[in-house]
């Protein structure tokens, strides 16, 4: 990987306030859409949570492998996006994931009313991220449990979630890939569910990943960025009225389909940031699989919980 500028590459959600700037350690980190996969995040700064770490974190949409590089160049301190950083590793990266947000993955398949089996989509288009994000591995493990060979469906690359459910709408696919509040809506107009993620895949989702460089240099900032999201973690879990307001704000919902995305999203989150190595395990494999690759990767390539223990026990949470 090169380096490179990401001026003119980002789409910055959160601008850095003009006052009380020089006091808080600025952190640059990128996730490959708006959405409920990193809500904890959304939490985390809303509350005060990064603040309260002496950290003004800027929020930056970009895809991921971009997003690595930058992390490799020093450019940006994080991903989210979990699964693209354990394919990094699994090829050789000098990336870890150094704590999961999420467990479990809440994708959907939906598909035009009239599609009613897994194998009706043969010759079809499938709406994805990319064909090497972590929705298309759940696209293709769906289609194959479903007795369809993937490499019959065209996966049509479609970064931002919203853009999939339109390109549903608009019939320029037959099915697309898509992540609460965007399953409800789907549901809601008549477009059926015909797999879930947590049927399918047992992997963890999204947290948070840098390089190795930075765990050696900037183990401070790390554990500041960790306890900021297991505090957002544990106010989610027991906040359920000030997180379903925050994802009306942030998603422009109304409280019913707010509460069923709270509802959803609660199901998948981390107890205390980590994840089993079981699903650590098979995300690995996956990885190895996407990339062809035969020689065995072991989990302590991949993950550093190290920081993530020393920062839980740091602190308490009160119940």
């Amino acid at each position: 990987m090169i380096g490179f500028s990401l001026v003119g590459a980002m789409l910055t959600l959160a601008a850095i306030p003009a006052s009380g700037q020089s006091s808080l350690q600025n952190v640059r980190v990128a996730s490959p859409t708006k959405g409920i996969p990193f809500f904890p995040m959304y939490v985390a700064r809303d509350a005060g949570f990064f603040r309260s770490e002496g950290l003004l974190v800027e929020e930056i949409v970009m895809g991921l492998d971009v997003a690595i590089a930058g992390v490799l160049a020093g450019e940006l301190g994080y991903v989210t996006g979990t699964g693209s950083a354990t394919r990094a590793a699994v090829a050789g990266a000098p990336v870890k994931v150094v704590m999961f947000t999420m467990d479990k993955i809440l994708f959907t398949l939906h598909v035009l009313p009239a599609i009613r089996s897994i194998g009706e989509l043969r010759g079809r288009r499938v709406a994805v991220n990319r064909p090497v994000t972590t929705d298309a591995v759940f696209a293709r493990a769906a289609l194959e449990q479903g007795g369809v060979d993937a490499s019959t469906v065209t996966l049509s690359s479609m970064v931002a979630t919203a853009t999939r459910l339109a390109a549903l709408k608009s019939r320029a696919v037959e099915a697309a890939v898509l992540t609460p509040p965007f399953d409800a809506l789907a549901i809601k107009e008549g477009y059926r569910v015909l797999a879930r993620a947590s049927d399918v895949l047992d992997v963890p989702w999204t947290g948070l990943a840098t390089s190795t460089k930075r765990l050696t240099e900037q183990p401070g900032e790390i554990k500041a960025m960790i306890r900021a999201l297991l505090k957002a973690l544990h106010y989610i879990r027991q906040n359920r009225a000030g997180s379903v307001s925050l994802i009306r704000k942030e998603f422009s919902l109304d409280e019913s389909l707010a509460f069923h995305v709270y509802d959803e999203m609660v199901s998948a989150l981390s107890a205390d940031g980590s994840a089993s190595v079981g699903a650590i395990e098979n995300d690995v494999a996956l990885a190895r699989r996407s990339l062809k690759l035969v020689k065995p990767v072991e989990v302590a390539q991949v993950v550093d919980f190290s920081l993530l223990n020393e920062a839980r026990r740091s602190f308490s949470l009160k119940p």
